[in-house]
This record gives structure tokens, sequence and C-alpha cells, in this order.
């Protein structure tokens, strides 16, 4: 077998470095965050956005906002590795776009987590369009690069729906909560304090679909060569 060509060693170096440095500014950010928790924090029922908060963690939310934002341009390699990946099979590049589109809306969230008290008092529902558009062209990226290899590499079929799994929960969730009480919110309001079982707590889908999110980009950072690459390759193997 060919040996692989130093540029496409070089950039799938850079995009697994990248996540790993990213891992580990998310992770301290995180951790930091978490431990200044005004009342302790609780993953299953407080939301990524309050961790992050200066309104609901005032000493602890500066630190995970930058840390996420951060983080989430780290990860730009990857999104280098991708597009690699899907020229090499005569795809498409749009998910690699996607995916760039999400870190970019990730970064300005951070961002303004950082900045802004409340952005939303200022400008009705700012941080939740923004937050929202983010989730949706990374899961859109990350869907769109694993579900064509489905036939290819069958784990890969695993990983799409993995993805797909914290969106159908947080989708079911809010559905059921809003049929039971029109007036309940998802990123202001106290889900423990409902009683409501995890499963129907947005928050716990919410950090599900971030650590499915993360597994993604690492599986997207480790991507092998493509059956279309490996075919080319082959006429001049010896």
């Amino acid at each position: 077998m060919p040996a692989p060509h130093p540029e496409t060693s070089s950039i799938d170096r850079r995009a697994r470095l990248a996540w790993l440095a990213a891992t580990a500014l998310v992770t301290t950010g995180l951790a930091v965050a978490a431990a200044r928790f005004p009342g302790g924090f609780d993953w299953r029922y407080d939301v990524v956005s309050a961790l992050a908060s200066r309104k609901y963690n005032p000493e602890g939310g500066p630190w995970f906002a930058v840390a996420l934002a951060l983080a989430l341009a780290c990860l730009w390699p990857v999104t280098t590795r991708l597009a690699a990946h899907l020229r090499e099979g005569g795809r498409h590049l749009w998910p690699a776009i996607a995916l760039r589109l999400g870190l970019i809306g990730g970064i300005l969230v951070g961002i303004e987590r950082a900045v802004f008290f409340h952005l939303s008092s200022r400008i009705h529902q700012a941080h939740e369009i923004v937050a929202f558009v983010a989730f949706v062209f990374l899961f859109a990226g990350q869907i769109g690069a694993f579900l064509p290899d489905m036939r290819e590499r069958g784990a890969r079929r695993w990983v799409a729906v993995a993805l797909l799994i914290p969106l159908v929960g947080a989708g079911t969730s809010e559905l059921l909560l809003f049929l039971d009480q029109r007036d309940v919110g998802w990123a202001d309001f106290d889900w423990r304090a409902t009683g409501l079982p995890v499963w129907l707590s947005f928050a716990f889908w919410q950090w599900l679909a971030v650590g499915l999110l993360w597994l993604g980009v690492f599986a997207l950072a480790s991507l092998p060569p493509s059956s279309h690459a490996r075919t080319r390759q082959r006429p001049h193997q010896a």
C-alpha cells in the first residue's frame, strides 16, 4: 500500500492535535465553571448556556464561555480534514461548509456569553437563535459527512444514528412539555424544580447532544481514506 501523501498526513495530524487542544480547553473551562456555579451544577437539569452565562454563573460563566469560543476555533483544522476527505471521495463539500458555519455560530455564542450579561434582554431571543443555528449546522455537517459512508463502513452508520438520538429526544421532550403547559421555556426554566423525570429535561438531551457532537468531531478528525481514494491508489501499488 502506498505511503500517505505528506500533505494529507500533515492535515490528519493537525486535525487530531486540534481536537486534543480543543478538548483540553473546553474541559478546563467546564470544570472551573461547574465548580463555581451557584448552588451546584447539575448537567441533567442545567442547560449549557446557563453554565457559560454571566447572569446565572457570574464567577464561572466567563471561564466556560471563553474556553468554548477558543476550543471551537481550534477545531477549524478538522473541517479542513473533512473537506479533504470529501474531495478524495468525489463528494460535495457542503458538510464541511455546514460544520464551519456551526463552529462560527458556536464561537459567537461563546463570545456573546463572555461579553454580554444577558443579550436576549436587549435583543429578543438573540442568544437562543444563534445557539440554535450553531447546533443545526454542526449536526447537519456531521450527519452529512457520515450518512453517505453507511454502505462502505458499517460502524459509521451508528455514529449518524447516535447524532440523531439527542435531536429526537430534545424535540420530543419539548413537544410534550409544550402540550402539557404552554408557558414553559427552555433556557430560563428551572427544570429541576418541576420534578420532571430526567428524560423530559431539555438540559439532559442538550448535554447528550454536546457530548455526541464532540465525539463526532473526533471521528471526523480520524477519518480514513474514502473507498474512492483507495480505489484510485490501487493501480499505483507495487
